[in-house]
């Protein structure tokens, strides 16, 4: 999958935010994971809809798995799942990063079950580039070409 000009972030709402916050705590200890149907504007992705996907990895509390569904949304996707064990960091494992089939990947980091961390990587030509999440909900202040950061570990 390609874009034809860069991507500079992905914004997501609140209730996509709970939605996602709602599938991980459901599944936890095991990684839960899905997709999140976006639109594009200019050069930010903007969820639209989420759609969460079964894990039917053999180890689940290491890995998120699913099998091919007629409900993955089109593109632009941004394929996202969770590393639920507190000795996996918020970013790409090896297992992700040759895994993988999707361009965008989100990790989102729930050791107890609760969102704590939310990172964007990207494929880039040799290798994973990571991008800002952003939240979708402005409350009116602040700069609008410049929305709030979601939490991210380092």
């Amino acid at each position: 999958m390609s874009f034809p000009r860069r991507l500079d972030s992905l914004s997501i709402p609140g209730e996509l935010r709970d939605s996602i916050g709602a599938t991980i705590a459901a599944s936890h200890p095991h990684e839960a994971g899905g997709y999140l149907a976006c639109t594009r504007r200019g050069d930010r992705l903007y969820a639209t809809d989420h759609v969460p996907l079964d894990n039917v990895a053999t180890e689940p509390r290491r890995r998120f798995v699913a099998t091919t569904s007629d409900r993955v949304p089109p593109t632009p996707r941004v394929f996202y799942h969770s590393h639920t064990s507190p000795s996996t960091l918020s970013g790409l494992t090896g297992v992700d990063r040759r895994n993988i089939t999707d361009s965008l990947a989100l990790v989102v980091f729930a050791p107890h079950g609760t969102p704590y961390s939310y990172r964007l990587f990207r494929l880039g030509l040799f290798s994973w580039q990571e991008m800002p999440v952003t939240t979708a909900d402005g409350d009116g202040s602040g700069d609008p070409d410049e929305p709030p950061r979601l939490p991210r570990l380092v």
